[in-house]
């Protein structure tokens, strides 16, 4: 694990991304290959045809601690011979390091995860999540290291008792790190709450893409129903059914509305249940994850985006369906007001307050022009502040500061 020594484009070395990756990470990816950086990306699984086609970017293949004790022990072998034959030195330096650092069983888990690197060259390691920084800290000893803190592993996760290794983890790597993104200033905030040194914090908010997501031109033969759109995890901290009580107010009201919501995960039958218990099986629709392409269109058929999120960063899907030109109603959380100003690209409620939620969207249902004046200052704020060419720019410009 040694520094290369180009810095015109540096080499990053991106760790902790899941195959495949969220689709803002995707994106994040592909704006840096184009800027011309290379990118070596840790996987654990051999990527499509498509990504491995791609210029500067590259894959390394890091199978995880997962399956049997045979199984790991013979992988370990495996990247051991490998390494040993890259450089031997180096490997026993490694190995040396982890045996003072590590007790026996975490040692040999630690050490077979730090193999695929050996003796390989970098300009700098970026960990886009806190607990991959955490596992893999020893990287940030041989070169420099950028960290994301994004939302949840920063204003949720350390106050987990079954988490204190998150919470633990914290300070060590902000003290290692060259520099630290941060989503928004609430996220730098919370961090610095555990350890984050301020000067090293780089605030590079969330971004989308405006041409893919964008207004479409619509029809008015469905004007007769408010739609309202939401995309996400079907997770506990999206507040979900928060929203269902609003949606409920909505109808008890008289309002001719439908609800599309579009993720999956483990709270869906949970919702399943909501909806049902609130009589609201002809206005909410659960309809799984989509395809970008059918997510897209669902947001260009709605008239509102609903944030009910009882934690956030910046939501990417907010800035997606600003970005298509739709007022939004959000949650006052995490960095939510950095995205949405109250009264200028919608409005924003304090969280767990569905009355709220229900009366700003009872005034966006009466008054189409608010909606139409709304969704078009999202969009221009969209344009200046949150274009994805502007957040892989401000990614090569930090990494060509720490490298």
């Amino acid at each position: 694990m040694t520094v290369s020594a180009s810095f015109s484009s540096p080499r990053v070395l991106i760790v902790g991304v899941k195959w495949p990756p969220e689709t803002f990470l995707a994106r994040l990816i592909r704006g840096l290959a184009a800027r011309g950086v290379p990118v070596s990306i840790v996987v654990a699984a051999r990527p499509t045809a498509e990504w491995r086609q791609l210029a500067n970017i590259d894959f390394l293949m890091a199978p995880g601690w997962d399956g049997s004790a045979v199984g790991r022990l013979a992988r370990t072998g495996g990247q051991l011979a490998a390494a040993s034959l890259r450089s031997l030195p180096e490997t026993r330096r490694v190995f040396r390091l982890e045996r003072e650092r590590e007790s026996t069983t975490s040692f040999i888990a630690r050490f077979s995860r730090l193999l695929p690197f050996v003796n390989r060259d970098w300009d700098i390691v970026y960990f886009p999540w806190n607990a991959a920084a955490i596992l893999y800290h020893s990287l940030m000893d041989g070169m420099p290291s950028v960290i994301s803190c994004r939302g949840a592993q920063i204003n949720i996760g350390p106050h987990d008792p079954k988490r204190s290794w998150l919470r633990e983890g914290l300070e060590p790597t902000f003290r290692k790190a060259a520099a630290v993104h941060c989503v928004s200033a609430a996220i730098r905030d919370e961090a610095m709450q555990y350890g984050l040194d301020p000067a090293k914090a780089v605030i590079i908010r969330p971004a989308v893409d405006p041409d893919v997501f964008r207004p479409a031109a619509r029809q008015d033969e469905d004007a007769g129903v408010f739609r309202l759109v939401s995309t996400g995890s079907i997770i506990w901290r999206k507040g979900y059914e928060y929203a269902l009580v609003a949606v409920r107010q909505l109808v008890d009201h008289g309002v001719p509305v439908r609800f599309d919501m579009i993720g999956s995960g483990p709270e869906f039958q949970r919702l399943l249940y909501t909806i049902r218990d609130l009589a609201l099986d002809d206005h909410v629709f659960l309809h799984g994850r989509l395809s970008p392409t059918a997510v897209v269109a669902q947001l260009q058929a709605a008239d509102v985006f609903l944030l009910s999120s009882l934690s956030e960063g910046i939501s990417n899907a907010v800035l997606e369906g600003m970005a298509c030109g739709l007022p939004v109603v959000t949650t006052a959380v995490g960095g939510m007001t950095e995205a949405v100003d109250d009264g200028v690209e919608g409005f924003v409620v304090p969280s767990r307050d569905a009355t709220a939620m229900a009366e700003a969207l009872l005034d966006l249902w009466r008054n189409r022009e608010l909606r139409r004046r709304m969704g078009a200052a999202g969009r221009a704020r969209v344009l200046a502040d949150f274009r994805l060419s502007k957040q892989a720019d401000a990614f090569v410009a930090l990494f060509r500061s720490v490298a």
